[in-house]
């Protein structure tokens, strides 16, 4: 568990509007970070803690607007599910054409992989919960019902979860690293559940919500993602499940076991032709080290999946 503390006082007065934002852009997720014109009038203190994949900051500070532009969301990096939640006064959250204000106790979501904005207009008094979307194996229709709509004023499920995070985030200081595992598991499962709240489809949404199972399995296979023996026999093996019931939880999670490998992998290894300063190591030998068998199979699979070659997807981005 890695806790990092970040206050204006800290900093330069001519400093503190170009410090908060490449705090937030390089612990928290590239914005752009819309802060008083005035330097004396910009002040936060931050507090950001990294439980495993989930990430919790907490916000305090002057009036702003936070912007995801489209150019940010198509950046090249990890989609995350962010959940805010209202501490003090009020705040508006909009993306994909809707809009929810928040008032203390209730919490909204929001997508990294499209635009979004945060308007703060009498300051900052949040917690942010920040999840790798694919941790949250979830549809992307299911997640898309679920962003920028007020929860937890109302009863239900989201007043559960709001509830628990504010505890979460006010406690995080107490957790060592084995209670903070331990929350892991669970505190995805009730993301989940909120998410499953929102949907038309609760069948779907909700089918691992009960199962600690699916995650420790989608985990499992992140892990092993670059073992070229990876396959579904293997898998069930691990976790002592017949292979038709893997089937039947990555189904529940909207997952296709091929077609998430396939692609995990590839995501990788565009990862890794796009790397500063560019590898060395040959398309070929990439291709082997993630899984793929045949170096052709994989050039026609990656043309397939982003329109080029490896070759020139790397020469793209490293024309000298």
């Amino acid at each position: 568990m890695i806790t990092t503390n970040w206050r204006t006082e800290t900093v330069s007065l001519a400093d503190r509007a170009d410090a908060l934002r490449q705090t937030i852009r390089e612990h928290v997720v590239p914005v752009e970070l819309v802060l008083p014109a005035a330097a004396e009038q910009v002040h936060a203190d931050v507090t950001i803690t990294d439980i495993g994949s989930l990430q919790v900051s907490t916000v305090r500070a002057n009036p702003a607007t936070v912007q995801r532009t489209s150019r940010l969301a198509r950046a090249d990096d990890e989609p995350v599910l962010f959940i805010s939640l209202q501490v003090s006064g009020e705040s508006t959250v909009a993306q994909d054409g809707r809009s929810a204000v928040l008032r203390p106790g209730s919490i909204a979501f929001y997508d990294t992989r499209r635009p979004y904005t945060l308007l703060f207009d009498h300051g900052v008094d949040m917690h942010f919960f920040r999840i790798p979307v694919r941790d949250v194996a979830l549809p992307d229709d299911v997640l898309c019902q679920a962003v920028a709509r007020g929860m937890g004023q109302d009863g239900g499920v989201p007043a559960l979860a709001t509830g628990y995070l504010r505890r979460l985030a006010e406690s995080r200081a107490t957790l060592d690293a084995t209670a903070a595992h331990l929350l892991a598991a669970p505190s995805m499962e009730l993301v989940r559940a909120v998410i499953a709240s929102e949907s038309d489809r609760p069948a779907s949404a909700g089918g691992p919500l009960y199962e600690a199972l699916g995650v420790r399995i989608l985990e499992h296979m992140r892990t092993h993602l670059a073992d070229p023996d990876l396959s579904p026999a293997s898998v069930a093996r691990a976790h002592h499940i017949s292979v038709r019931y893997l089937y039947t939880i990555l189904a529940r999670a909207g997952v296709g076991f091929g077609e998430w490998v396939r692609t995990e992998r590839l995501d990788a290894c565009r990862r890794e032709l796009s790397r500063v300063p560019p590898t060395t190591e040959t398309i070929a030998a990439l291709a082997h080290r993630w899984g793929f068998r045949s170096p052709s199979h994989f050039s026609r699979a990656f043309k397939a999946a982003y329109g080029v070659s490896p070759q020139a997807w790397r020469d793209l981005r490293h024309p000298s």
